[in-house]
């Protein structure tokens, strides 16, 4: 009897356990359950800011800072992402490429910062760019024009502003054509930006007969020119061209050149396009020189005129940097906004895909955007702006040939 019942009982045992083991039953085909409360994409979501915030180039950086504040601000009083307020992080890049790579570095590495706009300059977003491409974090410049940025095969880098390829001609055609201009005298201050867009005016002068053009490099910690202008007195050209990213520079420039009593019609690029630097802290000397810039002045555009009012009545004046940075941050913005609704989350590979996908966007630059294939703005035009007592008077959009 004792041998009967250890047998049952060893019976029982090897039941439990292959009872244990079978399979469960599939749960009937039907629709996916909505996700818990504890489940649901609940953020936080941020977006990123890079641009100089400190130093000589701080007027220009702090008025893409505040539009970029503007569009966020905007953007989660409508609403923001299913209920989710968005928080912009600053990154100040002190116009310095190896600081900015240490804050690209640092938004890389925060997984809730879904998109940036910035850097600012094209050396910044040179120095930065393949960080990005590595994180898969899709940055807008709303400033950075020189052209091979987006001839790396990046998938993460766009920009909403044309590039010194369509810059550089377009300034080599203002000056010929219309100032008249037979000798043009350059000056680059070896940053990347600069010396990519003088190599494109110097061409484009070449190609529409200019033969006597000088080319001559500075610093960025340069102030004293007296020796360059100097050598510019001696050449006499029609046009000094000035593509300089510190507007501070070309003010003390045009300073020096009316203390040493020379006359000589300046032509600048945008780096010049601050009113406090280029017009204010140049005492009246810059009066009647010409400065070509990426983006319009909004004030003339209809569709403009609520944000720039709202831009107005809480920071004050501003420039032509602003805009764009705006335009570049209301981007960014509205694909995480789209990304959430297709897919119920954010992510930094579904916010790529629906900026990306950005075409014919209505916005304030006077044109609908459209991104081609490697991240520049279809239809994006130059402008050229004339100093005329405290502020930029625009003469003309340049349109290419």
């Amino acid at each position: 009897m004792k041998r009967f019942w250890l047998f049952m009982a060893i019976l029982l045992s090897v039941g439990m356990v292959l009872g244990a083991c079978a399979p469960v039953p599939a749960a009937p085909a039907g629709p996916t359950p909505a996700p818990s409360p504890e489940t649901a994409f609940a953020g936080p979501v941020k977006v990123g800011m890079m641009t100089v915030m400190t130093g000589p180039a701080a007027s220009v950086g702090m008025e893409q800072r505040n539009w970029a504040k503007l569009a966020v601000d905007q953007f989660n009083e409508a609403g923001g992402v299913g209920g989710i307020k968005v928080e912009m992080v600053e990154g100040d890049t002190e116009f310095d490429p190896a600081k900015a790579v240490l804050v690209a570095e640092k938004m890389a590495a925060d997984s809730h910062i879904y998109g940036l706009v910035g850097p600012e300059s094209s050396q910044n977003c040179a120095a930065t760019a393949e960080i990005f491409e590595e994180a898969g974090l899709v940055h807008i410049s709303p400033s950075c024009t020189k052209p091979d940025l987006s001839e790396q095969g990046y998938k993460t880098f766009f920009r909403v502003v044309p590039r010194d390829d369509v810059q550089g001609p377009a300034d080599a055609i203002f000056i010929v054509r219309d100032l008249g201009a037979k000798s043009v005298y350059i000056v680059d201050d070896q940053s990347v930006y600069s010396v990519g867009l003088a190599e494109q005016v110097e061409k484009k002068l070449r190609e529409l007969g200019v033969t006597q053009i000088t080319r001559e490099s500075i610093s960025q910690k340069d102030s004293d020119f007296s020796a360059l202008i100097t050598r510019i007195q001696a050449e006499a050209p029609d046009v000094l061209f000035l593509p300089l990213q510190l507007a501070s520079q070309g003010a003390q420039i045009a300073k020096q050149m009316q203390e040493l009593g020379v006359e000589v019609q300046i032509v600048g690029t945008d780096g010049l396009f601050s009113p406090p630097d280029f017009i204010a802290g140049a005492e009246g000397t810059t009066e009647g020189a010409y400065v070509s810039q990426f983006a319009p002045d909004v004030h003339y555009i209809p569709e403009a005129e609520p944000v720039w009012k709202a831009y107005e009545e809480q920071y004050g004046e501003f420039g032509a940097y602003g805009p764009p940075t705006y335009e570049a941050m209301s981007v960014l913005l509205d694909a995480i906004k789209r990304a959430y609704e297709k897919d119920g989350e954010v992510t930094r590979e579904n916010v790529l895909r629906e900026v990306r996908a950005t075409k014919d966007r209505p916005g304030i630059l006077g044109f609908n955007l459209t991104f081609d294939e490697k991240g520049d703005p279809v239809g994006a035009s130059f402008y050229i702006f004339k100093v005329v007592g405290d502020h930029f008077e625009l003469v003309k959009k340049v349109e290419m040939e």
